[in-house]
């Protein structure tokens, strides 16, 4: 499925082929503006953060 518009841009959601209806796409636009969502990115960029600064990257960067 492939959401298009100006507020998210062009965003592909992997389906596994089901069709959404227009209340569901509805739902997953108000997930993509939800705090939850938000946190979890967040959550995300420091743990990558973390990764990159320790010392196990260090020794495995090519």
């Amino acid at each position: 499925m492939i959401i298009n518009d100006e507020e998210f841009g062009y965003v592909h959601i992997n389906t596994g082929g089901k069709e959404f209806s227009d209340e569901e796409i509805e739902e997953i636009k108000e997930w993509f503006r939800s705090k939850e969502l938000e946190e979890m990115i967040e959550k995300s960029k420091e743990s990558h953060k973390r990764v990159i600064e320790s010392k196990i990257t260090d020794k495995t960067k090519i």
